[in-house]
């Protein structure tokens, strides 16, 4: 029997994480994907946010709230933004009534990749927001090489419930915005890799109470993984990452970045928060 002076070593749990942004219904996870979410909550992170980034993609996101712990949300990305539309926008409004729904996204500017023209991705993510504003629910934006753009948009629209900054990587200038605007931050893998110096003294910098922690799993996999299939579990590299960015102990950075999201999407206790209903 193992107690205090035994010489066992006592294993300490895993603090309590949320990834707050997957994209577990990817095919890449077809066929191991209990083995991915048990590996999860391994690791901590057991509740997860799976974002339904477009149409053909909402069915797979809801069924995936069957599992313990997941939760999603539903939108349209800027790279499908061709597919808006006000049937697109009725679904969506039904989409974002189911239980498990906890945000409109991710939706936002991308002129990174040949997609949609500006002026598509502009109204699609203007007519997202207002969405949001109408059903008051928080959104989940994506942002690449636009941040002149976004702003001009934001400022000119309603202000949701709540705004997450997904995977942030802009500049000290639309960090600024986006705290002065209440925004939050969602930090993920980039924030480990050797290009982003420049993004590790902006995220040293905002306040920890603003911060959630994500994976973009499949993508974005954090520096040092072998696999280069990024899944949830790679949320607590995110966690001890940013402890030590901060200066600041595991446990803090676990109970802040949890509380975080938990206000954010109103999330339940993941032992209570089992059904896809």
């Amino acid at each position: 029997m193992s107690g205090p002076g035994s010489g066992d070593e006592v294993r300490r749990a895993p603090p309590r994480l949320v990834d707050s942004h997957c994209h577990l219904d990817e095919p890449v996870f077809d066929a191991d994907r209990a083995r991915v979410l048990a590996a999860a909550r391994a690791a901590g992170a057991d509740r997860l946010i799976n974002i339904g980034y477009r149409p053909g993609r909402w069915s797979s996101t809801a069924a995936l709230t069957a599992e313990p712990g997941v939760n999603c949300t539903f939108g349209v990305h800027p790279q499908h933004a061709d597919e808006w539309s006000t049937v697109t926008e009725d679904t969506l409004r039904g989409q974002l009534a189911h239980p498990r729904a906890r945000a409109l996204g991710e939706i936002g500017l991308d002129y990174v990749r040949d997609g949609p023209p500006a002026v598509a991705q502009r109204r699609a993510f203007a007519d997202q927001l207002a969405l949001a504003v109408a059903l008051d629910v928080p959104v989940v934006i994506h942002q690449r090489a636009a941040e002149d753009d976004l702003m001009d948009v934001l400022a000119r629209s309603a202000q949701p419930r709540a705004v997450v900054l997904h995977s942030f990587d802009g500049s000290h200038r639309l960090a600024a915005f986006a705290l002065d605007r209440g925004y939050r931050f969602g930090v993920g893998g980039l924030i480990t890799r050797t290009g982003s110096a420049n993004l590790r003294k902006i995220v040293a910098e905002l306040p920890l109470e603003r911060l959630l922690l994500e994976t973009d799993s499949p993508y974005l996999t954090p520096s040092g993984v072998k696999d280069r299939r990024n899944q949830p579990a790679n949320v607590a590299r995110v966690a001890a990452f940013l402890a030590d960015l901060k200066r600041a102990s595991l446990d803090e950075i676990a109970t802040t970045t949890t509380a975080n999201a938990e206000a954010v999407f109103g999330l339940r206790d993941a032992g209570a928060d089992a059904g896809g209903g």
